[in-house]
């Protein structure tokens, strides 16, 4: 088979390499966040499947989709079921070492890397002795997390191609 050929059948593949990105709730204080990388579990669920079993398993779970279409032009768009999880980004780029350590096995060549960001909890007890000052921090960082969100729900939807990067929140002041 010719490696065009080849080439064209692997970009069908589904991801095979998947990292996740958690980075802390972004704040108005200076400084870069702080970012950790883990290996999710992958388990691949195909449009004639049951929709309940996407459904959390126990408390706390924490559930990521990517909805892949090898047909479709357009970049996957990943979503979070989870409460406490927000995606704020998709970036797709080539694996460090694998292409050496591996012989054409037939996989998706690319690394997805999924951003995401916990969201603050609700503590309604707290919330009753807030002085004004923190109210307003509070809500600025809430806002950078739904701003971070809405702006890849956006960017996916609109593009054919795959956000690099996301934007970072807007200089303090700015809702």
């Amino acid at each position: 088979m010719p490696e065009s050929t080849q080439r064209s059948i692997h970009a069908e593949d589904p991801p095979y390499y998947i990292l996740v990105s958690h980075s802390a709730a972004p704040t108005n204080a200076p400084g870069v966040p702080s970012t950790t990388l883990s290996h999710p579990v992958i388990q691949y669920h195909y449009a004639d499947d049951p929709a309940d079993a996407l459904l959390p398993q126990y408390p706390g779970e924490q559930i990521l989709i990517i909805d892949y279409d090898p047909n479709s032009s357009a970049a996957p768009a990943v979503k979070s079921l989870s409460s406490d999880l927000a995606v704020t980004g998709l970036r797709v780029t080539s694996p460090p070492g694998a292409r050496a350590a591996e012989d054409d096995m037939g996989r998706n060549e690319k690394m997805y890397i999924l951003e995401t960001t916990v969201l603050p909890e609700e503590n309604m007890d707290e919330d009753e002795y807030m002085s004004p000052s923190a109210v307003l921090t509070r809500f600025r960082q809430r806002n950078a997390v739904l701003r971070l969100a809405l702006e890849y729900g956006d960017t996916a939807a609109m593009d054919d191609t795959i956000q690099q990067k996301l934007t970072a929140p807007g200089p303090q002041g700015q809702p």
